[in-house]
Parts: structure tokens; C-alpha cells; sequence
């Protein structure tokens, strides 16, 4: 795909990843300016995320001014069952501008590109969750569809099911789950079908439940804990003990965001008809 030059002098580009891992320092180096003080980024967990995934590498375009690299976007494919169907789409991942060279409009040009990109590459729908600062921009400039507010409830133990049949669920295996695993700093392990992880020494992530088959990867088998459960999604069947976290407990929120690039073939998501987990979408 041909380089985008735009009138105040940026240029966009779809990165190619098989350059010595040239682009993937850009990007760190980025990360590491936009988030000083705050976190660290390392190049392992992007080598695993952006070309390692079994469904294939990252799509991800970027607009430098010069031979800086100031802005970043990127979508990981991923793969829904939608109505009994298999169907690869795309992750939004990450997005990031430079301080010096924000409200340019980069973020709107370098999602459009990867938009209309995606779409010539055959992906049907690009899944993501917004946190407060990113929703409004993907509402505004894209027709995404808002699915809701993912519910936050804290329990215990890990009978949590789907709730019936819904249209929409993520599509894992044994070799993605697997994968999803070795992107996560978290120190994930499995208590009978659930994934479970540290959020802290008081709590617990309850990532997601799965079919057994899937989950082989996943060792020691843990003894079950005593301590309380956070569990973020939708359309699940809570079996054990868990309760909706007060309104008046402040978190981010996690608005799951749905567009589809096949022009209106695909079904309309809900909140109602789809079965998401923290494991579908944490990257931490």
C-alpha cells in the first residue's frame, strides 16, 4: 500500500514487520514517551502480540513527521463465532500519539486507513473496548456500534457459564489460548474450567470459563482460593456467588465497541447476544 503524505506534512504508513524488529523499538520507544512514568514498555510482549499471534501478525498503521515515529495504531486479528459462523476479524489494540503532535487528526486517519485496509484484506469486524478518553473519537468519527457497558461483579469460585445461545462469543483453541497466555505479564492458572489470575493480594481475576479441552496449557491446577473473584463481561450464567459491583465504586469503564466492515451482512450485536470475558480482550 502506497505511503499517505498529508498537508501538514505527515506522512502514513502500514508497517512491515519483517525488518529486524526495527519497527516494533519505533513503537516501544513511543510507548515509553506517551506513558513516562507510568509504565515501562519492554519489547517481548509486543514481539508476542503483534507477530506471534497463530491467527496472524498485527495490522498497524502510523504516521511519522521526518523519520520520527509520532503516532501509533494497531488491531491484532481475532477470530468470533458469529451465528454458528467463523469469522476473523480484528482487535483494536493500541493507539497512541506523540504529546507534541496531538490534535492533527492522526488518530482518525491512521484508524480509517487500517479501517478501509482491513476491509480489503477480507476481515468482517473490528471488536475493541474504549476506555472514557477513546470512546467519544471512535463514536464520533467511525459508525460503530456502542454494545454497552461491561458488567463488573466480584464473587467467588468459578461456576460462571454462558447464559444460553448468543450470536456473538470469542472463538479460542487450544493454540490461541495458549498464545493469549504468553502476551500477559499476569501469572494466569486454572481452577477446573475457569483461567484465573492476581489482580491483587486481595483479589482475584476471574478471566474467563472455558471448555476443559482447551485449557491443557494451563498448569498447576491450583487449589481452589477462598479470596473474592473479579469478573468483567457479558452473558454469563453465575452458578456461584457474585454480586454487581455499587454504582459508587469508581472504575474505568469498559464500553465494548462493534463495526462491521462488511456493510450490514453481519447480524446486530447486543449486550443481549454476546458472550464476552476479561480474557477476550485484557492485555495487560
Amino acid at each position: 500500500m502506497n505511503d499517505i503524505i498529508t498537508e501538514s506534512g505527515y506522512t502514513i504508513k502500514l508497517l512491515d514487520f519483517n525488518d529486524n524488529e526495527e519497527s516494533l523499538k519505533k513503537i516501544i520507544n513511543l510507548q515509553n514517551i506517551v506513558y513516562e512514568g507510568q509504565h515501562v514498555f519492554h519489547i517481548e510482549p509486543f514481539r508476542n502480540w503483534y507477530l506471534n499471534n497463530p491467527m496472524g501478525k498485527v495490522i498497524s498503521f502510523n504516521a511519522f513527521y521526518g523519520d520520527e515515529l509520532v503516532a501509533h495504531y494497531a488491531c491484532s486479528p481475532y477470530k468470533m463465532l458469529i451465528e454458528g459462523r467463523e469469522v476473523l476479524g480484528l482487535f483494536d489494540l493500541a493507539t497512541v500519539t506523540h504529546p507534541n503532535h496531538r490534535g492533527k487528526g492522526l488518530f482518525k486517519l491512521l484508524a480509517k486507513s487500517t479501517f478501509d485496509y482491513a476491509k480489503q484484506q477480507g476481515f468482517e469486524f473490528v471488536l475493541g473496548v474504549a476506555n472514557a478518553n477513546s470512546f467519544p473519537g471512535y463514536m464520533k468519527y467511525f459508525p460503530f456500534t456502542f454494545v454497552g457497558q461491561l458488567e463488573v461483579r466480584v464473587g467467588f469460585g468459578t461456576n460462571v457459564i454462558k447464559n444460553g445461545d448468543k450470536a456473538f462469543s470469542v472463538l479460542w483453541d487450544q493454540q490461541t489460548i495458549n498464545w493469549r497466555r504468553t502476551c500477559c505479564k499476569g501469572n494466569y492458572w486454572r481452577e477446573k474450567n475457569g483461567i484465573v489470575g492476581n489482580y491483587n493480594k486481595y483479589v482475584q481475576t476471574l478471566m474467563g470459563t472455558f471448555n476443559s479441552n482447551i485449557l491443557d496449557g494451563f498448569e498447576p491446577n491450583k487449589k481452589p482460593s477462598l479470596k473474592p473473584k473479579l469478573y468483567v463481561g457479558f452473558g454469563a450464567n453465575f452458578k456461584s456467588p457474585y454480586f454487581k459491583v455499587p454504582r459508587w465504586v469508581k472504575h474505568s469503564p469498559f464500553n465494548l465497541i462493534f463495526l462491521d466492515l462488511t456493510d450490514g451482512t453481519l447480524p446486530k450485536i447486543t449486550k443481549e447476544n454476546v458472550f464476552f470475558q476479561l480474557y477476550d480482550f485484557d492485555v495487560a
